[in-house]
């Protein structure tokens, strides 16, 4: 009897595991499938993947952003192009110059024309104006002096950047870490 009642309680477990694992799956098709009919059903061009509870979105070569509910958000901006946020902030495009927007749309560093800019990583965004790239953090300040001929994203706490010359690794103060193959 005993070992019956083993049995009894090691099936229980798998079945629960099992019902577990196919919500979880379930739950997870079922959030691709609603962007997918979101975007046939809108018309959308393209639905980039959710970051930070928005999802950036385009139509006729403009873009804007949509909650997980579809609400829509600054369409009437028309961007030229937007990155994912993060860090509550996503750089966008208009009318040839790039800068960010936070959440509630409010709009930073517009007037400095930024050439590119890049979606913050590790607390950092690249950022390129005059043909010169470097670093702002999340207040805007300037954390690494635009000097690159291009930055790439921190990862593991170091950054692919380089010169005309040469390409290296440096950490989150600037200080050169490695050489980068190129």
């Amino acid at each position: 009897m005993c070992k019956l009642k083993k049995i009894k309680i090691i099936l229980l477990i798998v079945a629960a595991t099992l019902i577990g694992a196919m919500c979880l799956f379930s739950s997870n098709l079922k959030a691709e499938l609603n962007i997918d009919s979101l975007r046939k059903a809108r018309g959308y061009d393209a639905v980039g993947d959710f970051s930070e509870g928005m999802a950036r979105v385009s139509k006729d070569d403009y873009w804007w952003f949509i909650d997980k509910e579809g609400k829509e958000y600054w369409k009437k901006r028309k961007y030229d192009y937007v990155w994912h946020f993060s860090k509550g902030m996503a750089g966008v495009k208009k009318d040839g110059y790039w800068f960010f927007i936070d959440k509630e749309g409010k709009e930073y560093w517009k007037k400095r024309k930024y050439d590119f800019v890049r979606p913050f990583s590790e607390g950092l965004a690249s950022v390129k104006k005059y043909d010169k790239c470097g670093f702002i953090d999340t207040t805007g300040n300037v954390v690494i002096n635009l000097q690159y001929n291009y930055a790439y994203d921190f990862k593991g706490g170091k950054a692919k950047v380089g010169t005309d010359k040469e390409g290296f690794y440096i950490d989150k103060t600037g200080k050169r870490i490695g050489k980068s193959p190129q």
